[in-house]
């Protein structure tokens, strides 16, 4: 699993659909479909439920969508925290 699989699928729960996750990330559409199908892949279960109306999560997907979250979040705040720290030590 990758942090770019966990921003991938945090995107696509927030559009429902791959193709309105793709433009909202500025990527290519098959790449967050292969990212998507990797992800589940590798963790064995389906995360998404593929409805006519689009995506939605599974009961599986909202309890791993809560952790991603919680991972995005904190790779946000440590990215911050050391161009912080950079901006220091040129400074």
């Amino acid at each position: 699993m990758s942090l770019r699989q966990f921003e991938y699928a945090l995107a696509v729960a927030e559009k429902g659909s791959v193709t309105a996750a793709a433009e909202a990330l500025r990527v290519a559409q098959p790449s967050v479909s292969q990212q998507m199908h990797g992800l589940e892949r590798e963790l064995g279960v389906e995360l998404f439920a593929r409805t006519p109306t689009g995506l939605v999560p599974t009961a599986v997907g909202r309890a791993f969508l809560r952790d991603a979250e919680a991972a995005v979040s904190a790779a946000r705040r440590t990215r911050a925290t050391a161009r912080a720290g950079a901006e220091e030590l040129v400074g």
